[in-house]
Order: C-alpha cells, then sequence, then structure tokens
C-alpha cells in the first residue's frame, strides 16, 4: 500500500511539473498564440467558449478559451486559429470550473482580446471525426423532434445539457427530483448502446470487437469525460472477457477504469463527474445483489411488474448510496424522490436512447419518416418531463444542505444504517424498521421545523455568489425580498436565490426588486419565476432595456401570477418586519446613475443596496439627504472606480463593505476603490474570496 501510495504521488508530482506548472508561470500575461480548434464553440449568455489545443505561443497544453466582446468566426473542429489570449491558469480560484476543468486535462484558461483568425486546417483534423458525428447528431435532434422535446434528446444522446438548460426549467426539475444521471453519459448509456449492438449483430467474437468499437466512437463522441471513460473500460473488459475465455469481476474492471483514468490525468480524481460515477457503481456492486436477494425472500418477484419495479428499486438505491453524500456535498441539494423518479421514467428513458439513436440513422436517410417517428418517440418524452416537473413541484422534494439540520439529518440517517450494518455483522438482530423509521422521524423534524437562527436574529442578510452579477437576499423569518438576480456563476442565479431561500424555509419571494436591467443583474430572474412564487417584481418604469430581457421577463411574470410594478419615484414598501426604502436617484443619461438604490432595515440593523449606482447618483442621494448611516453596505457597481467616492463613504459611515464580484474582464474590484473602502469600511468582504456572505442583522450587526 505505502509503495502503491509513493507511486501515485510521484507520477502526480511528474504530471504537475510537467503540464500545470509551466501553465501557472503564465498566469495574468497576454500572449499570442496559435491553436487547434478540438470541439465546436459554445455560446452562453454574452460569452462564446471554446476548446481548443495550442500549438504555438504557450504551452502545447489543451485549453478553454473564453470572449466576452466579440464574435467568433465559423469554427469547426480541426481549424487552426490565431488569437491574442489572457492566461488564467485552470488552478488558480476561480470557482468550481478551474477543478472541472483541470480534470479534464485542460490546463490553460484563457481569455481572448480582440478578434480570432482562422489560418488554415490541421492535417490531423480527421481525428475530430467523432465531435464531427456528435454535431451532426445533435442538428439532426433539432430537426426529427419537436422543439419542446429536442434539447432533452440531445441531452440524452450526447450529454450536451446546453439547450437543456435554457428549456423552461426542465433541467432544473431534473436536479430536483434526483434524475440528472440520466442526462450524463455513463454507464447506462453504453450498457443500452451495447444491447441494441448485440441485438443486431448477436454475441459472437467478431460482434463483441464491433460492439468496442461502437463503444469508442460513442466515448470520443462524448468528449471522454471520467463517467464515460469508467463505463467504456468496464463495458470493453466485460465484452473481452468471452473472447478469452475469462470470467469478468466488476470490482476488477471497476479499478482498472481508474488506473486508465489517473494514468492519463492524476487531477481526475478531484473531478466531481470521476467521484459520482465511481461512487455509484460502488454503490451498485456492494448493495444491488443484497437487496435483490431481500426482495426474492420477501416478494412475489414472479409478478413481472413487482420484479420490474423491485429491480428498479435496487438499482436506484444502490447506485445513491454512496453518491448522495457526495452529491449535498458539492451541490447542496439531497432529493427525497429520486427513487419514485426514476421508476417511473426509467424505462421510458431507455426507450428514447436507444429508438432516439434508430431515428438519427433513419433521419440521415429519410428525414420525413424520422419526423414523423420522431413526433410518436416524443410522446414518452413529455411523459418523462411530466414526472419530472410533477416530482419537482412537490413541496420539500429536495433538501438544502446550506441548512445545517438537513445535513445534519443526512448525516443521522447515514449514521443509523452504518451502526445497524455493523450490529448485524456481529450477529445482533435489529430489524431494518427501526433504523429506517428513526431516519423517517428526524426526517420529519427537519421539515417541519423552521429555521431558529432566523427568529433569533430579527433578520439576515445574504449576499449570495453568483458570479459577476449580483442578488442579495433579505429574510426575518415571515417574509423575503431578494435584490436583483443575475451573475455569470456555473450555476443560474435563479437557481442560486431559489436553492438558498428554500433551504431556509422560505418557499415564496415577496417582493423582487430589479435595480437595472442589465443581464448580470436579470439573468437568473426567469429561473427564480420558475422556481419559487414571486408575489411582486418591481423594476425602474424609465430603466432602458439594453440587453432586451425585459419582455421576456414581463412574460414569465405573468405566466405565473406575478404582479409587476415599474417605479417611477421613490417610495417605501412594508414586508414583514422589514422596511424597505426605494430611490430613484434619476442622476444623468448612464443607466446605472438611474437604476433603484435600496435601503433596508431589517430586524436591527440597516443595509444600503447600491446596485451599479456610481458617483452621480450617490452625490443626488446626498443632496436629497438619503444616506443614513448603515451597518451594511453592498457597494455599488461590483467594485468599480466610477462608484463608492469618499463623500459617500464617509456619510455612509458602514461597518461592513460587501462587494458582489466574479471573474471579469474590467479588472474588478478596482485595487484604488479596495484601499478606499478599507479606510471608510472595517470590514470588507468579497463574493469572490468568501462565497456566499451572510450578515444577521441586529442591534450590533456582526458577521454571520
Amino acid at each position: 500500500m505505502v509503495l502503491s501510495a509513493s507511486v501515485g504521488l510521484l507520477w502526480w508530482w511528474g504530471h504537475y511539473t510537467l503540464h500545470v506548472q509551466p501553465c501557472e508561470a503564465l498566469v495574468g500575461q497576454r500572449l499570442e498564440v496559435t491553436a487547434v480548434v478540438t470541439d465546436y464553440p459554445q455560446e452562453g449568455d454574452g460569452y462564446s467558449r471554446l476548446e481548443v489545443r495550442i500549438t504555438e505561443g504557450a504551452p502545447q497544453e489543451k485549453a478553454v478559451l473564453y470572449l466576452y466582446t466579440g464574435e467568433l468566426p465559423e469554427l469547426s473542429p480541426g481549424d487552426i486559429i490565431q488569437a491574442e489570449i489572457k492566461i488564467t491558469s485552470a488552478l488558480v480560484r476561480s470557482g468550481e470550473r478551474s477543478r472541472t476543468y483541470t480534470a479534464q486535462n485542460q490546463n490553460l484558461l484563457g481569455y481572448i482580446q480582440g478578434d480570432v483568425a482562422v489560418t488554415g486546417r490541421s492535417d490531423r483534423a480527421w481525428l475530430y471525426f467523432p465531435k464531427v458525428l456528435c454535431q451532426r447528431v445533435k442538428t439532426l435532434c433539432s430537426e426529427i423532434f419537436p422543439a419542446d422535446t429536442a434539447p432533452f434528446m440531445t441531452a440524452l444522446l450526447t450529454g450536451d445539457t446546453e439547450s437543456l438548460e435554457n428549456d423552461g426549467g426542465h433541467y432544473t426539475a431534473m436536479r430536483l427530483s434526483g434524475v440528472l444521471h440520466i442526462v450524463a453519459v455513463s454507464g447506462m448509456h453504453l450498457f443500452i448502446l451495447t444491447a441494441v449492438c448485440q441485438a443486431v449483430l448477436g454475441k459472437s467474437r467478431w460482434a463483441s470487437l464491433l460492439c468496442i468499437a461502437v463503444i469508442v466512437l460513442f466515448t470520443l463522441m462524448a468528449g471522454c469525460r471520467p463517467s464515460i471513460v469508467r463505463a467504456a473500460v468496464m463495458q470493453t473488459m466485460l465484452l473481452l472477457a468471452p473472447v478469452f475465455g475469462r470470467e469478468n469481476d466488476s470490482p476488477t474492471s471497476l479499478s482498472a477504469a481508474l488506473l486508465v483514468l489517473l494514468l492519463l490525468n492524476p487531477a481526475a480524481v478531484a473531478g466531481v463527474g470521476l467521484q459520482l460515477s465511481f461512487a455509484c457503481v460502488a454503490g451498485l456492486l456492494f448493495f444491488v445483489p443484497r437487496l435483490t436477494a431481500w426482495c426474492q425472500a420477501h416478494l412475489p418477484m414472479k409478478n413481472r411488474l413487482i420484479r420490474t419495479a423491485a429491480n428498479s428499486l435496487a438499482c436506484t438505491v444502490g447506485a445513491t448510496a454512496f453518491s448522495l453524500p457526495l452529491s449535498a456535498w458539492y451541490f447542496g441539494t439531497v432529493p427525497l424522490f429520486s427513487p419514485l423518479a426514476n421508476l417511473l421514467t426509467f424505462w421510458a428513458v431507455e426507450i428514447c436512447f436507444a429508438a432516439g439513436y434508430i431515428l438519427c440513422v433513419i433521419g440521415a436517410v429519410l428525414p420525413g419518416l424520422a419526423v414523423l417517428l420522431g413526433w410518436v418517440l416524443s410522446w414518452l418524452v413529455r411523459w418523462c418531463l411530466l414526472v419530472f416537473d410533477s416530482i419537482a413541484a412537490i413541496p420539500f422534494a429536495c433538501l438544502y444542505t446550506t441548512d445545517n439540520r438537513a445535513a445534519l439529518w443526512l448525516l443521522w440517517a447515514y449514521g443509523l444504517i452504518i451502526v445497524w450494518y455493523i450490529l448485524k455483522r456481529r450477529g445482533t438482530t435489529v430489524r431494518l424498521g427501526i433504523p429506517a423509521s428513526l431516519c423517517v422521524i428526524g426526517l420529519c423534524v427537519v421539515l417541519l421545523t423552521g429555521d431558529v437562527s432566523l427568529w433569533q436574529s430579527g433578520g439576515i442578510l445574504t449576499v449570495l455568489d453568483v458570479g459577476q452579477g449580483e442578488s442579495v437576499a433579505l429574510t426575518d423569518g415571515t417574509a423575503a425580498v431578494l435584490i436583483d438576480c443575475g451573475g455569470s456563476g456555473l450555476n443560474n442565479a435563479g437557481d442560486v436565490a431559489a436553492d438558498y431561500l428554500l433551504s431556509q424555509g422560505q418557499s415564496r419571494v415577496d417582493i423582487l426588486i430589479l435595480t437595472h436591467l442589465h443581464e448580470d443583474h436579470t439573468n437568473g430572474v426567469e429561473e427564480l419565476l420558475y422556481r419559487m412564487t414571486v408575489n411582486y417584481l418591481i423594476y425602474p418604469a424609465d430603466a432602458e432595456d439594453g440587453d432586451e430581457t425585459l419582455e421576456d421577463i414581463l412574460a414569465m411574470a405573468e405566466s405565473q401570477g406575478t404582479q409587476t410594478v415599474a417605479l417611477s419615484m421613490a417610495c417605501t414598501a412594508q414586508v414583514g418586519g422589514m422596511t424597505l426604502t426605494m430611490y430613484l436617484p434619476q442622476a444623468g443619461s448612464d443607466e446605472n446613475e438611474r437604476g433603484i438604490v435600496v435601503l433596508a432595515e431589517v430586524g436591527g440593523g440597516s443595509a444600503l443596496i447600491m446596485g451599479d449606482a456610481g458617483e452621480d447618483a450617490e452625490l443626488t442621494l446626498l443632496a436629497q439627504g438619503a444616506v443614513p448611516d448603515v451597518d451594511v453596505l453592498v457597494v455599488g457597481h461590483h467594485g468599480s472606480k466610477t462608484a463608492s467616492s469618499p463623500l459617500f463613504l464617509r456619510a455612509a459611515q458602514a461597518e461592513t463593505a460587501i462587494i458582489s464580484v466574479g471573474y471579469n474582464s474590467y479588472n474588478l474590484p478596482a485595487e484604488e476603490i479596495l484601499e478606499r473602502l478599507t479606510s471608510y469600511c472595517p470590514v470588507v468582504l468579497r463574493t469572490d474570496e468568501e462565497g456566499n456572505i451572510t450578515i444577521a442583522m441586529t442591534e450590533e450587526t456582526e458577521n454571520g
């Protein structure tokens, strides 16, 4: 064991020295590079994302490049490009995204400065055929299936969830109902693919080799993610075992898959996908045989319906047993109805996956017939989406571990199961119903009790970590207010806000205030409206809709029954025990200077939330006498040097200043503003360093 650990550490050190360290030395530098495009560009909210392999101008490593201004030319895998980029190494902290890239052996993170020039095609462009084929499958999905089911089918067949994430909340519903593994390409997909191939080709040795070729092609199409590589290695060993007259041993296959992944990239062990994938399979190997044996001893397994339900439940419990703690740790969610969702839809998903690829083959030859058959298959997809949406809408369908009670319940449940298992191994007879009942009792306690801290403190202010953007939550135990809901984080700002509020026992937002309509303050609103009941939405009456978001927001608000208020003058609102004073400085023509500024009195404390207001708005507020002493200042414009003037900071006399900021190309927060804030405010906090920042609003407000 010591020898194995030593070899592993030596291998990791060598990989780090050869591949990562040279990239670390380039952090912050601007370089002119030549690179080969390795995948099709992806378009996000206000940015483009491009995967490449650097060939000149920087270490020859896989890299991810982001473009925030301008547009990329039409690119396809194998194109050679030249561009100036600013380097940020994948190991420099920028949230979960950095760890994800490093785990995928993408050791360079760059931000494109200026234009991208296409200079030719690589001599090895043919190597990217799987990516071209994957893109063709995505195109066929959009052509064959109706608009409401195409995003799900695209995600199911290729693992690309981008369109699903933007599809009316279905992605969120899948997350809350605990079935996201369906679109995380893994062993299920390869098992179905192999079964279809064997049904067509038979089970001869040559058929097994052809199946392996299909598995390799599909793995390359899906991007060689750890979950699919793990499944590919295990499925390949399963197919090869009879070819060489051997028996397949699942634990050995699982270990071999891990060895392959770590040989290619030792940092892959830090990847969430790898950890979840191996935890799922370990749970299946450990629990499914035991659960199946129990079912055979206690249930009428000759009944096909009961047998199918029992096997599905056994697989769900097995896959969840070891992966649930990891999921709760990384994503902060504990879906309570995952077994039910899997039971109702897993059979349909298997049919959709197999039939989906058959329809893609038909669509390449007979598009009319494929469209007709796709319309029929879509009713099965709609059944799945209906189940996901319905389960996600159940109150307390999901627990959130940001609520300490939920985390404690999870520890309680696993502790009981471990104690029961130990006692059973020692020969002590303890009925399974006892720990199960205690788990249910603990869950009821969590669901029926409120967050005592809210009542004790009188109120809480939380500046949420939404990346480059802003979202501020105010709660007092009886009501909830959200100011802005936008950002550039990995998770949609609406999901971040909804997860936080639901974890605090808040099932609705009484008032949502949009200080102005810039995307980094609003691009999570539609998701929030889908996730939670919002009573009132307030926005500036004369705000410029430069990002063209207001029309969609108002349409979504109307569909969800949210009342909208276009604010045209300063006013005060009483929400629960909170008093909100909303100012409209109207300081010039700049959109940032015309937004809403909120003075919130919560519990025994006060906070001033500035949005993107700058010095002109600050001076206007000072002239109106609207800047009292406050306990907390949510700094204007993410720490830009156009805001937070000395005169304003002197008047506010805030004890705590909070900057909502993430990675950005504007060098925010500005160094001079950080120095200025430090001079006037005893405590200065940043969401890009602290994550969510919570303040207990008491008469002597302290950092929560």
